[in-house]
């Protein structure tokens, strides 16, 4: 029978917060030791320390081309300077910001160069599962990168509303995986990030930290030329007047105009993929390749390249460049085996626990689309 060491419990609170940024992104702000994952610490809204300045991000991935500014301004003041305007949300697709990409071919996406680099202990390997990441948001630390996402701080939604929808494609991309300012991309508790959603800095701000958060989306909207609409500008005042007045230094990311029609950098379409099923536990013999989960896509013609498959215990497959049609199926081995048309083999050997388990379906921008969960039972969910 297919089992996994190490599988936790699906059920999980409904607010938890993100992952920590390294120290040199700080604004101004000392992070306190990291706690248990219990902990329910109160905001810390204000700010404690000088300006530790911006960081510039790695040269592991996809940074975002400079126009050649780099500016150093006081919070209120960038604040005061983002220009005001009506947002509109007309003709956005989140697919038109293409993402994550593995920009400089080293097998690691965007996802995993920001879990690489802000785990606080070493990882390895092209699709990082285990690590240890703390939540800025609410102080709270994870071992497993299947309770983290990546968060855009300034969500893709909200920075099209701002702007991006003059964007061409290439821009768009790379403002969806800027590695260039660690401020811009943050490893978040999943449940928070998605109780987050796109809201602007107006309607949504972390339990903890707010003071940074503020800056963090300054300064973020300042590199990229981002506007904010009234409600979004009387918020940031108001908030960045209880905060301490500390240098922001910005590095100007290169915008170059295109529409939102399309252009370079568009991805391909993602169709609407779901979890039809789950074998966990074969009848007969029990070998690897009898363990199967089966996906099919809801919508049109779809490219499932960066799609991952994840159970409960962090074990992760990367779906490789794989066409499927509208309606059609495609069978995911848990064992080895050559890919061939309507069957792909992740390579894990036994994976999925027959007494509960969660198989949990991630888009290439990390979202979960589609889950598929299991106690003890037949041995067969169909979802």
């Amino acid at each position: 029978m297919g089992s996994s060491a190490g599988a936790h419990l699906a059920a999980r609170p409904t607010v938890r917060l993100v992952a920590v940024l390294t120290a040199s992104v700080l604004l101004g702000l000392a992070p306190a030791a990291a706690p248990a994952a219990t902990d329910t610490g109160t905001d810390t809204a204000t700010d404690t320390g000088t300006d530790t300045g911006t960081d510039t991000g790695t040269d592991t991935g996809m940074q975002a081309e400079a126009d050649g500014r780099a500016i150093d301004v006081r919070l209120r003041a960038a604040v005061r300077q983002l220009p005001a305007a009506t947002e509109t949300r007309a003709g956005y697709d989140r697919d038109k910001f293409r993402h994550w990409v593995d920009a400089n071919g080293d097998c690691q996406d965007t996802r995993d160069e920001v879990l690489a680099t802000e785990s606080r202990v070493a990882v390895s390997g092209c699709d990082i599962t285990t690590g240890r990441w703390r939540s800025y948001y609410d102080g709270l630390t994870w071992s497993s990168s299947g309770d983290v996402d990546i968060d855009h701080l300034v969500p893709l939604a909200e920075a099209w509303d701002s702007g991006a929808r003059r964007w061409n494609g290439d821009t768009r991309e790379r403002f969806a995986n800027d590695l260039g300012d660690r401020r811009a991309l943050v490893a978040v508790t999943d449940n928070v990030n998605q109780s987050k959603g796109d809201q602007d800095i107006a309607d949504w701000r972390p339990q903890r930290a707010r003071c940074r958060y503020v800056g963090e989306w300054a300064a973020v909207k300042t590199r990229w030329s981002l506007r904010v609409d009234r409600a979004e500008k009387r918020a940031l005042r108001r908030l960045a007047d209880g905060c301490r007045n500390v240098v922001l230094h910005v590095r100007k990311a290169r915008i170059q105009l295109g529409g939102g029609g399309g252009g370079d950098g568009d991805p391909q379409p993602q169709g609407r993929m779901r979890i039809a099923g789950v074998v966990y536990d074969p009848p007969g013999t029990d070998t690897e390749n009898g363990e199967t989960v089966t996906l099919v896509n809801r919508g049109k013609r779809a490219q499932l390249h960066g799609f991952t498959l994840r159970d409960e215990a962090g074990a992760s497959y990367r779906l490789p460049a794989y066409r499927i049609g509208s309606d059609a199926r495609v069978t995911v081995h848990s064992g080895s085996g050559s890919d061939r048309r309507g069957h792909l083999y992740a390579g894990w050997g036994f994976t999925w626990n027959n007494d509960g388990d969660t198989a949990r379906l991630r888009s290439p921008g990390g979202d979960v689309v589609d889950t598929c969960s299991w106690g003890d039972g037949p041995g067969t969910a169909v979802c």
